[in-house]
C-alpha cells in the first residue's frame, strides 16, 4: 500500500478553557473528535503547527475506542504535549514521528487543549497513514 499524507486541523472553541478539538481534514467526510487507525496501518504525525492564543496542546492515544460507541469510558494516554507560551505561532517538525499503530483497528488519537484564559487556538498536524514501510 502507498501511504497518504494529509493535514488534520483542530480549533479550540474560544469560549472554554479546555476540551477536545473538533478535527477536520480533506480526507474526513465530517469533523470528528478522534481519528481511528485502521487495522494493519500506522498513523505517523510528522509535524505540528500551533497558532493563536496561548495554550497547552496534547495528543492522546487509546488502544480501544469501542466503549465510546456505547457511552462507556475510554482510557486515553498522553503521547505528546506542546506549549504555546504566548499568543503567536509554533511550528515543530519531527525527525522521528509520533507513531500510532493500528494493531486491532480499535486504536485512535485525539487532540486536546487547555488554557488559563479562553481564546482561539488552531492546531495543524501533518499525518501520514500507511503500512509503515
Amino acid at each position: 500500500m502507498t501511504s497518504q499524507l494529509f493535514t488534520v486541523i483542530g480549533v479550540s472553541n474560544g469560549t472554554s478553557t479546555s476540551g477536545d478539538m473538533s478535527l477536520s481534514s480533506d480526507l474526513l467526510y465530517t469533523s470528528a473528535t478522534y481519528i481511528m487507525v485502521p487495522k494493519g496501518l500506522k498513523a505517523k504525525v510528522w509535524a505540528k503547527r500551533i497558532s493563536g492564543a496561548a495554550a497547552t496542546i496534547t495528543i492522546y492515544f487509546t488502544k480501544d475506542i469501542t466503549p465510546s460507541f456505547t457511552g462507556g469510558t475510554v482510557t486515553w494516554v498522553a503521547l505528546d504535549t506542546e506549549y504555546l507560551a504566548s499568543p503567536g505561532e509554533l511550528a515543530l517538525e519531527k525527525r522521528r514521528p509520533i507513531v500510532i499503530n493500528g494493531l486491532q483497528g480499535t486504536e485512535a488519537f485525539k487532540v486536546s487543549w487547555s488554557q488559563s484564559t479562553a481564546g482561539t487556538t488552531q492546531v495543524e498536524l501533518e499525518v501520514e497513514l500507511g503500512d509503515g514501510e
